[in-house]
């Protein structure tokens, strides 16, 4: 009986390990396969952030409802159902770039509380609810994309939005035909209401192009990647954006200076100078015109910066009423969205019926004050800065690609960022901060031994 009752006893402990292990791997399995789903609908909302309102935008009332506007709350269903899943609990401990994501929470909460003060309380909401999507699509690319893979698909994918993005321009621009989304101009506008926007898209995709250029190995793959450049530089110029422009032309100093060898160096110098000549020989009226067209842009920038006028004269009364705006309110801003409104009534200097400022910089100094303007250019350079680092302790060919490409998007948005009229619900912006801040946990967990 001891014996019988002593097999019985080991019978049902294996059986009871056997059932809590299958137990555990059916909820691992559970867990991957939720994990699985959240990664999809994050891939199709970066898609759609791209898209924008250009396809399948229904009107609702006073807004649009269009994929990214869907898909952005489903995730955070989800998201919710799975902390409740775990007894109100939410797996952090794989983030390592906290600080810069609660940077990003402490600037949406002055945001609402800045709902205090601000006199425009439409305007207010309208902002804060891009403020919460925007933080939103940064966060879930930092807690979902946790590997290389992630990433790499993230280059790829945004290289391909890049090229189709690129055929619509060309089309635009010989057709002259636009997308239902564009406004009314005659420059190509791509899947944005205005040029401006489509101009800062492609100055901070060129650097995605280069990557591709510089590492691939195909030599089709090089060859696209230069034809993308090419291609994207002329609609900047045709487009005629001076500050993206500027930017890409600082893109590819920084890059050429900073981040090649003597060697390549005179590599890319010897390469520019046959492209260049070979283009003179067989279009020598295009080239011309070409070249003729960005000295006249830069020169005219320079001309009305000296002289007050044009469009920088305005740019500067833009920026000069909202440092007045500033002062008025003890550095803390007009509050979330309303420096429109300020202008609109309080301007003191012309700005020719234009109430936006058309500059990034000034609109979150302006709207949210000086704490949250410090901080915002605390994280920008910080992000370049540790971008410099992992593109120089990069051992992976596309590691560095990566890296490369995210460094020289950031060094160009400085310019870029002051072409459009605002950039609070340009996506693309958000789009390169989600996939820089990924990148850089991805690193630091490498670095700390995790598994990437």
């Amino acid at each position: 009986m001891t014996t019988i009752g002593g097999s019985s006893f080991q019978v049902v402990k294996r059986l009871s390990t056997f059932t809590e292990k299958e137990g555990l791997d059916y909820s691992q399995a559970k867990a991957i396969k939720v994990f699985t789903l959240q990664r999809i609908l994050l891939y199709l909302t970066i898609i759609a952030g791209f898209v924008g309102p250009a396809f399948l935008a229904i009107p609702v009332g006073p807004i649009h409802i269009f994929p990214y506007r869907v898909l952005l709350p489903i995730l955070w269903f989800i998201l919710i159902i799975q902390i409740l899943a775990n007894q109100g609990k939410l797996a952090i401990s794989h983030i390592k770039v906290k600080r810069y994501l609660l940077f990003l929470g402490v600037w949406l909460i002055y945001a609402i509380f800045s709902m205090a003060w601000a006199v425009s309380k439409s305007d207010a909401i309208k902002d804060i609810v891009f403020l919460f999507t925007n933080v939103s699509i940064i966060f879930f690319v930092v807690y979902y994309f946790s590997n290389d893979k992630d990433l790499k698909r993230f280059y790829y994918l945004w290289l391909a939005v890049f090229g189709g993005l690129l055929l619509l321009g060309v089309w635009e621009h010989l057709t002259g035909q636009h997308l239902p989304v564009s406004g009314h101009y005659i420059e190509p506008t791509g899947v944005f209401h205005n040029p401006n926007d489509y101009a800062t898209f492609l100055a901070l995709s060129i650097p995605f192009a280069l990557g591709a250029l510089r590492y691939a190995k195909n030599m089709l793959v090089r060859l696209i990647g230069l034809g993308e450049v090419a291609i994207a530089f002329y609609l900047i110029v045709v487009i005629g954006s001076r500050a993206n422009i500027l930017a890409v032309l600082l893109e590819i100093a920084f890059l050429v200076l900073l981040l090649t060898s003597l060697r390549q160096k005179l590599k890319i110098t010897v390469a520019a100078i046959v492209c260049l000549a070979i283009a003179v020989l067989f279009l020598p009226g295009p080239v011309q015109q070409f070249f003729s067209e960005v000295g006249d842009q830069l020169s005219s920038l320079a001309t009305q910066a000296q002289l007050g006028t044009g469009s920088v004269a305005v740019r500067m009364n833009l920026a000069r009423n909202g440092l007045i705006f500033l002062y008025s309110t003890a550095g803390f801003g007009v509050g979330a969205g309303n420096a429109e409104y300020w202008m609109a009534n309080f301007a003191r200097y012309d700005t020719a019926g234009i109430l936006n400022l058309h500059n990034w910089w000034l609109e979150i100094l302006i709207n949210y004050g000086i704490f949250v303007f410090i901080g915002y250019v605390v994280m920008y350079i910080g992000i370049i800065l540790k971008l410099w680092h992992a593109w120089h302790k990069a051992v992976d060919r596309k590691e560095r690609m990566i890296a490369e490409a995210l460094l020289l998007a950031f060094i160009g948005f400085f310019f870029a960022s002051i072409s459009s009229s605002s950039i609070m619900a340009f996506n693309p912006q958000w789009l390169l901060f989600a996939f820089a801040l990924a990148f850089l946990n991805w690193q630091l967990r490498s670095q700390k031994g995790w598994l990437g």
